[in-house]
């Protein structure tokens, strides 16, 4: 048997995967400033306009993940001999924005032993036991945050954000009000700290777009998909009320930190075209079907992890081709897209079966 030994596409220039990670950790350095601030602004109960608690806990919750991020690399390069390397910033920075993306994803209900374990599992399981930065096949802080939800979720349950708030009305037929000033500055009880304001997060999503760190496609891919489909299951429950659905999707939740940090992450995402139109509507279909029909109220996290879990298959299956073939896989993904849209909206209605032979009875 022989073995095939070669670095992977994003380790073969080292100045362009460092450039990446630079302008990845400006931007994650930025979501955690705005973070903390927002944070602060969120009343914890009604009758409160200034929560210091919550942000002494953002601010705590961000340095201590980041720290442990960096203790267990640096342990592990000593381990490896090759400490010497942590002597340039330049090596903390990954290790940094690891650390920073798991705490951004869980809530500031988290106990900071979740967090350090959370930290560990992902550095070092996710990420360091594949090899590093570069190699591994998960979303590292993603792996984190998923053992985080599964061996600890009751003490990361928030019991009245958006989403929580939306499922509400679509499965229970409640009323709610929902301010959409507050929503786009990311004034809101959140599910996750870096869930913050939409304007801030669409502004990384160009700059990580210009700098090539993330690729546009994917992204952009994700938001249509998700914005389609919530157009779709809004309007058969909602009517006029629609695009109110759609908007809260893609404003609250992870839905808009997921395009920017997660979904297009260069390393565990398909590498060609066709692939990544592919990828980006599997998690965005995965996402919705997670917060419409699914037990959880979050999707964006399950769906990247399957994604990243489907890439290696999407790549050896979905290979390059011309442009009348692209067309026509988009084309294709566009149909899946609307029927796995208008299928979401009848089983919430559980009028399924009933629209299913409607339309038999309509074709013959």
């Amino acid at each position: 048997m022989n073995f095939t030994m070669k670095k992977p596409p994003i380790k073969n220039n080292q100045q362009r995967s460092y450039k990446r990670s630079l302008n990845l950790h400006i931007s994650l350095l930025i979501v955690s400033v705005i973070a903390i601030i927002t944070r602060a602004f969120i009343p914890v109960a009604a009758e409160t306009s200034w929560a210091p608690d919550q942000l002494f806990k953002t601010f705590l919750m961000l340095v201590v993940g980041a720290l442990v991020s960096v203790i267990i690399e640096l342990l592990y390069a000593l381990g490896e001999g090759s400490a010497n390397d942590f002597s340039e910033y330049k090596r903390w920075i990954d290790p940094i924005n690891s650390g920073l993306l798991i705490a951004l994803l869980l809530p500031t209900s988290t106990p900071i032993y979740v967090l350090i374990l959370a930290v560990f599992v992902g550095v070092y399981i996710g990420k360091l036991v594949f090899g590093g930065y570069g190699y591994y096949i998960f979303n590292p802080a993603l792996v984190g945050v998923l053992f985080a939800n599964i061996s600890f979720g009751d003490f990361l349950s928030i019991g009245n954000t958006p989403l929580v708030q939306l499922k509400s009305v679509l499965v229970e037929s409640a009323s709610v009000n929902f301010n959409m000033v507050d929503l786009m500055l990311g004034h809101y009880e959140a599910y996750a700290i870096g869930s913050t304001s939409i304007i801030l997060l669409t502004l990384l999503l160009i700059y990580l777009v210009v700098t090539k760190v993330i690729d546009w496609r994917i992204s952009v891919t994700f938001i249509g998909t998700v914005s389609v489909i919530s157009l779709i299951v809004g309007y058969i429950n909602f009517g006029a009320g629609a695009v109110n659905f759609t908007l809260i999707n893609l404003m609250t939740g992870l839905t808009m930190f997921g395009a920017v940090f997660l979904v297009a992450e260069s390393v565990s995402s398909p590498t060609s075209r066709e692939a990544k139109l592919v990828y980006a509507v599997v998690v965005a279909i995965m996402t919705m079907l997670v917060r419409v029909v699914g037990s959880s109220i979050e999707g964006v996290v399950f769906a990247v992890l399957l994604g990243n879990m489907i890439t290696p298959f999407i790549n050896r299956t979905v290979v390059r081709s011309d442009k009348q073939a692209l067309i026509k896989t988009g084309i294709s993904l566009a149909v899946v897209v609307l029927v796995v849209g208008a299928v979401l909206g009848f089983i919430v209605q559980s009028r399924l079966i009933e629209a299913f032979n409607a339309f038999i009875g309509g074709v013959l």
